[in-house]
């Protein structure tokens, strides 16, 4: 074999693994960008069930405040009111959801319910017949539970953007993603306060 065909051997076989190495880094970096992708769907799928957890937890604690209290009292009015803020806000989240918004208004959407499910529990917690009610106190644990659980999901949500963001942006991921259509630049999210609540302005026996 004469040296100039050992030269084109020498050259093919180093085109072959430049050409492998390529490959197989573009598939490392469409394998992580559809994990992260992926892990921000799943935010989104958690989040959604710990709502209807904590739905159902708020349900049972106003059936408790339903039968404790007094209808016309302000302190029934208070946690009427408290409730129908939590609904209304889980409302408008699962039509953004259902309209198909994006990431950034279902997270503030989202943010907007546990604020709500927040100040409903602050409303609830600040009446004595409601924490010593036998019947009740189970319940009350059952919905502090899940009013943190729906807050946990929202920031673990927003972490799994913000990874998402972050590898989708670093020099190598950024050109190859670019040809990449079912992966976006970056996803937008609420960057605002998730818990801005005025404790005392809500207790109704500051009041």
């Amino acid at each position: 074999m004469t040296k100039k065909s050992i030269g084109v051997v020498v050259v093919v076989i180093v085109l072959a693994i430049l050409a492998i190495s390529i490959v197989s880094s573009v598939v490392g970096v469409w394998n992580k960008l559809n994990r992260n992708y992926q892990a921000v769907e799943g935010g989104k799928s958690h989040y959604s069930a710990a709502l209807n957890t904590c739905t159902e937890k708020i349900k049972g604690v106003w059936e408790i405040a339903n039968q404790y209290m007094k209808h016309e009292s302000e302190t029934f009015i208070a946690v009427a009111q408290a409730r129908s803020g939590y609904d209304t806000a889980r409302e408008a989240f699962e039509k953004a959801s259902a309209e198909g918004k994006d990431t950034e208004a279902l997270t503030q959407a989202g943010a907007e319910v546990v604020k709500a499910a927040m100040a409903f529990r602050i409303q609830v917690e600040a009446y004595p017949e409601l924490r010593a009610a036998e019947t009740s106190q189970e319940n009350m644990r059952n919905m502090e539970s899940s009013v943190n659980e729906i807050k946990t999901a929202l920031d673990d949500w927003v972490v799994t953007i913000r990874d998402y963001n972050t590898y989708r942006g670093s020099a190598w991921p950024s050109m190859i993603g670019g040809f990449m259509k079912k992966f976006p630049a970056s996803i937008k999210y609420y960057e605002g306060e998730v818990q801005k609540l005025d404790v005392n302005e809500l207790n109704p026996e500051n009041k």
